[in-house]
């Protein structure tokens, strides 16, 4: 369930707002500074097509499984523990080409991409 408890937002372990596979623990209604959320994304799947954010900042921390991210015209195979930022402009998607299930933590910031989800 998600509650404030003294303007803290709380969100017990299942109860985002999901949209697909995507998970969101913080919303734009939450704060307008970042979106939150837990990306789960089967095995043997792609991600979104090549895109780029002109004015957000996307960010993953790969939690379980493997991805494997495009940046531009590279490849970066990640596991749990990896961090990656990418800039707005730069082209990226992901993929998890394994066979087993893989999660990771992605933040957007500023917010905004919850709203576009949805």
């Amino acid at each position: 369930m998600k509650r404030t408890v003294k303007g803290a937002i709380v969100v017990e372990p299942g109860e985002g707002k999901r949209v697909g596979n995507v998970e969101f623990l913080a919303e734009s209604a939450d704060t307008e500074r970042f979106n939150l959320s837990i990306v789960t994304k089967t095995p043997r799947s792609r991600g979104p097509e090549m895109h780029t954010h002109e004015n957000e900042d996307d960010s993953f921390y790969v939690l379980d499984g493997e991805f494997v991210f495009e940046i531009e015209d590279e490849r970066v195979t990640a596991g749990p523990g990896t961090f990656v930022l990418v800039p707005p402009g730069v082209m990226h998607t992901f993929a998890n080409e394994s066979d087993e299930p893989a999660r990771m933590l992605n933040v957007h910031a500023p917010a905004g991409f919850d709203l576009r989800l949805s």
